[in-house]
């Protein structure tokens, strides 16, 4: 999916957006919007940063009474 933001009016599967929505379309509809000036490249998604990423907690294992 590449995300868009639309330059002006346009309906997408069946909803109106205005000038400045963002929307996610398969490539082919992206680069048909793109070509057609009524939308531009939006904002790539945002990658978690692996430094601020919480580590897992690690598992508390209860032994089993004989």
């Amino acid at each position: 999916m590449t995300a868009l933001v639309l330059t002006r009016s346009h309906t997408h599967a069946g909803k109106p957006y205005a000038p400045g929505d963002r929307i996610e379309v398969d490539v082919a509809t992206a680069d048909w919007l793109i070509a057609h000036d009524i939308a531009k490249p939006g904002p790539a998604a945002p990658v978690a940063n692996p430094d601020t990423t919480p580590e897992p907690k690690p598992l508390q294992r209860k032994e089993p009474k004989p």
